[in-house]
């Protein structure tokens, strides 16, 4: 498996992969705001204008050169994105996509030593056996359900 860091052009075939795989898992936890209210963050226009802006900055797992897993990173802390295409599921790319944001940020002076999430009921699971914790019970914004969850770069 190969991470890089993806670029514009790459936009439109990560975001068919995170669309895919929503659709395929998620979608049917969220009414039809919430999923209106994804489909347009996901949006390549507005993933376009936050990479420009420096705001977000998407990775990319290969597979034998298919794009197998995408992840994408907020704010710098804060993980927006995680998608693993359903042939590459249980195979470590989320872990290896997650691993790679934990190691490029534990070396960085950080206000605050910390990556957060806020985990879909379908992933709350999936990043709790990654270390993660929640911050408090799930909530609902826009349709969208979380649980909002942090894994600390340093224990405390």
């Amino acid at each position: 498996m190969q991470i890089c860091k993806l670029q514009p052009k790459d936009i439109d075939q990560a975001m068919r992969l995170v669309k895919t795989v929503f659709d395929q898992y998620d979608a049917v936890d969220y009414p039809p705001l919430g999923r209106k209210t994804f489909y347009h963050f996901i949006s390549p226009d507005n993933i376009l204008q936050m990479m420009q802006s420096g705001e977000m900055y998407l990775y990319g797992a290969y597979v034998a050169n298919q794009l197998a897993g995408v992840i994408a990173v907020r704010s710098v802390q804060h993980i927006s994105l995680l998608f693993v295409r359903e042939e590459y599921q249980k195979q470590g790319v989320a872990k290896g996509l997650v691993a790679m944001v934990k190691c490029k940020y534990t070396n960085q002076k950080l206000e605050k030593p910390s990556l957060t999430v806020n985990a879909s009921p379908y992933t709350f699971e999936i990043y709790k056996k990654m270390g993660f914790e929640p911050l408090q019970g799930e909530l609902e914004k826009d349709g969208i359900r979380f649980t909002p969850m942090e894994y600390r770069l340093i224990p405390s």
